[in-house]
């Protein structure tokens, strides 16, 4: 199975019909908005297998993620968080204040899914989805379809406590590139920016670790051969809750590891990648 790449897309968007449809019940509502905004897609190999479209939101400043839809047989392996990622992104890069997105309220299941992403309840627009709006008179898992909440995610950040050109990008090699990146990215959640292939014999990955501005870089190729990890040697990542912790290790599928450090037993949970190399996931925000 091919890799899941994610860009804006630039074709008609007719040839994303079905994933409009597959997001949003109403024919004519779709028509409505969906030549408005930007789009991003989510390819694998040359199949598109999920969209997502950011348009302008009704405050200054905001912006609405309008459509979000991942083809039904590849739901459940990271490529709407992925979209949202991406897009969560892009609009911080335009100095938007705030994303927000509307969902059904009888949907539990997308509900947590933005919450997993950060974003908080923000109103309710009671009876919403009408006949009159051109939506049927369906169930979703046996709660009628009627009220549409409103979400938002605060994009604002705070100023810093002082001026710092400061950045950080961790590089490491590797012999198993495409299985770490898998981990990195579709497991723990870090969002791929980037990459280069045969540079001077070398292939290479860039991922973001969310809301730090640190790069992860994984390469491979060139003479030398991978490093041997040690259990000392630990990526510590701060998930803000045990919910997020276990979501994490739920997708990745892999039984935690007894850390050497007894401290991270009580503090974390962890966990190995593809290479050997141990990564504490820990469900509490670092205090400094």
């Amino acid at each position: 199975m091919a890799d899941v790449t994610v860009h804006w897309f630039e074709g008609a968007r007719e040839e994303l019909a079905d994933l409009f449809a597959l997001a949003d019940d109403s024919p004519s509502a779709v028509s409505a908005y969906r030549d408005l905004g930007r789009v991003l897609v989510a390819r694998e190999g040359p199949t598109v297998v999920g969209h997502l479209q950011i348009v302008d939101g009704d405050r200054a400043a905001e912006a609405e993620l309008k459509s979000l839809a991942v083809r039904e047989d590849r739901q459940g392996a990271g490529i709407g968080r992925r979209l949202v990622q991406r897009a969560i992104a892009a609009c911080r890069d335009e100095h938007r204040s705030a994303l927000v997105v509307a969902t059904a309220a009888a949907d539990a299941r997308v509900l947590r899914f933005y919450q997993l992403l950060r974003f908080r309840m923000l109103r309710v627009e009671r009876d919403a989805f009408t006949a009159e709006a051109g939506y049927p008179d369906i169930e979703v898992d046996g709660i009628p379809l009627r009220d549409r909440v409103w979400l938002s995610l605060d994009l604002r950040q705070p100023a810093p406590a002082q001026s710092t050109s400061l950045q950080l990008r961790v590089a490491r090699h590797t012999e198993r590139l495409d299985a770490l990146v898998r981990f990195y990215r579709d497991g723990i959640g870090l969002v791929e920016i980037g990459g280069f292939r045969g540079h001077s014999g070398y292939d290479g990955v860039f991922l973001a670790v969310p809301g730090t501005g640190a790069h992860l870089e994984l390469t491979a190729g060139g003479s030398h051969g991978a490093p041997a990890p040690h259990p000392e040697t630990l990526l510590v990542l701060y998930l803000g809750d045990d919910e997020a912790v276990q979501m994490v290790v739920a997708r990745l599928g892999i039984e935690p590891v007894a850390p050497a450090n007894p401290y991270w037993a009580e503090h974390g949970v962890t966990l190995e990648d593809p290479d050997g190399f141990r990564v504490v996931l820990v469900p509490e925000h670092w205090s400094g």
